[in-house]
């Protein structure tokens, strides 16, 4: 019995007592974990400074009716943090089919809120690009819309003789249109301060789970790293490059495109691939360059434009293409009092472009065919040219140039690109044939301003043109080729 006790006796001391060996092993594997504790500790020190930065609503938006973001300082970060908002600079070359960069960039040009960067994550996200693709529910083609959205807004975009969502290019426009009828609808909600969140967030949501379910849900009032819309924004990243950043005397508009319209002038029409011009410069960019325009000036119809127009900015080396674009942004610029004025601001000059002697004569009346849009387009001729030109009764329904950007936009674009003015080469032509920005000056306002007509406000047209040339990081040309 005794030697029962003293064997129990010694197994007890066995285990509450450390041997040497024992102790030795405690101490390497506690200084083994020494620097897990440490980042440990750290990671813990960084998410209290990022809480601290942020504010209490590291994960929540703010309900701020005042705020312009939507989301709070928090949502903000992780926004960023999530890819942003798809505005920067789309790269072309991330698409495997090449073929689908004119269809995106047109279609992204359909409202202010959608980007081709977006349009690419969003088709990335719904069929990798498999244009043959069929789904659940009905699904097709590369955005994979339900059909009774597809035949809602799907059309025949590229003149196939039938609308298909199995068509890439009907689809991709089949699916700006649908996002931009629910970036509109959640716009409302966010006005009538149905909900809650950033706007794109919320279309994003609105596309997964319908309008009905964003103003149940009172919009994303927490962020969900998980859901539809930060998957997406995930995505924006690989369609992106880095974009654009940067920024008189203001004349009375003058009748530019004053020099009336000439049939037979010839030069790159309307097209249907996206415009060069548009790679060249970026929303923000834009938004730099005219920083008071009027609202009506949008970036959305500009880049519609320019989706017809694909030889503007989009013919010779890159340093060409950015110097028109700058020469026609410095035109329009001075034309519109930096895309200040919509309409000809001298009212008493309005019924000064009714050619009685044209045989179509001045159906919207003697005064309606005054300057207006960009380039201050003016003369009945002129509009009656621009119309046909573009598929649109301009002639009788001038003030379309006043109330759709697009077309305003369009017709600034046709002038450039088709018509001679009071000079003997198009605006495109003296850009890309050696003729210098003096040469777009003459054949848009020459009659007026050129040979000493009034240098004061060629030299307002040559210093825009330096300021867009710099913003767009390229050298204006030979000095004596910018004045006329």
């Amino acid at each position: 019995m005794a030697g029962k006790m003293r064997a129990a006796q010694a197994a007890q001391q066995s285990v509450t007592r450390f041997g040497a060996t024992q102790l030795a092993w405690l101490i390497i594997s506690a200084v083994g974990m020494l620097p897990l504790a440490v980042l440990a500790a750290l990671a813990l020190v960084v998410l209290i400074i990022i809480i601290l930065l942020s504010g209490s609503q590291m994960t929540s938006y703010s309900p701020d009716p005042s705020s312009t973001l939507g989301p709070g300082a928090g949502g903000s970060v992780l926004i960023e943090l999530a890819g942003g908002d798809g505005d920067g600079a789309f790269d072309e070359e991330s698409l495997r089919d090449r073929d689908l960069v004119a269809p995106i960039k047109a279609a992204a040009g359909k409202c202010d809120l959608l980007t081709p960067v977006i349009i690419a994550a969003q088709i990335e996200y719904a069929s990798d690009f498999d244009a043959d693709k069929e789904g659940p529910q009905g699904r097709k083609g590369l955005s994979q819309l339900t059909p009774d959205v597809f035949d809602r807004f799907g059309e025949d975009d590229d003149d196939s003789g039938e609308a298909s969502a199995l068509d890439p290019e009907d689809s991709i426009h089949a699916h700006a249109r649908y996002f931009c009828h629910l970036a509109e609808e959640t716009q409302r909600l966010l006005d009538a301060k149905k909900v809650v969140g950033d706007h794109l967030t919320l279309t994003l949501m609105a596309w997964e789970q319908g309008l009905e379910a964003v103003e149940r849900q009172g919009g994303m009032p927490v962020i969900v790293l998980d859901s539809y819309p930060f998957r997406v924004r995930g995505l924006f990243a690989r369609y992106t490059v880095d974009g654009l950043t940067t920024p008189d005397d203001s004349p009375s508009p003058s009748p530019s495109a004053s020099a009336r319209a000439t049939p037979q002038d010839g030069g790159d029409g309307p097209g249907d691939d996206a415009g060069g011009g548009a790679s060249l410069v970026s929303r923000a960019a834009f938004d730099a360059m005219f920083p008071a325009r009027n609202p009506f000036y949008t970036y959305a119809g500009l880049t519609d434009a320019m989706a017809k127009f694909p030889a503007f900015a989009g013919t010779g080396d890159e340093r060409t293409r950015k110097r028109e674009l700058a020469a026609f942004l410095a035109n329009i610029d001075h034309e519109s009092g930096g895309l200040a004025h919509v309409e000809e601001i001298d009212r008493n000059a309005w019924g000064n472009y009714c050619d009685g002697g044209q045989p179509y004569g001045c159906p919207a009346g003697r005064s309606a065919y005054h300057g207006r849009g960009p380039i201050q387009l003016s003369w009945n001729s002129n509009y009656k040219a621009a119309g046909d030109a573009l598929g649109l009764d301009l002639l009788n329904n001038p003030d379309l140039v006043k109330t759709d950007p697009s077309v305003a936009w369009q017709t600034a674009l046709w002038f450039w690109m088709t018509q001679r003015g009071a000079g003997t080469m198009t605006p495109h032509a003296a850009m890309t044939g050696g003729g210098g920005f003096g040469e777009s000056i003459r054949s848009i306002n020459g009659g007026l301003e050129c040979g000493g007509g009034n240098p004061a406000q060629v030299g307002a047209r040559v210093e825009a043109y330096r300021r867009f040339t710099a913003a767009l990081g390229v050298d204006p040309g030979d000095g004596s080729t910018l004045t006329c």
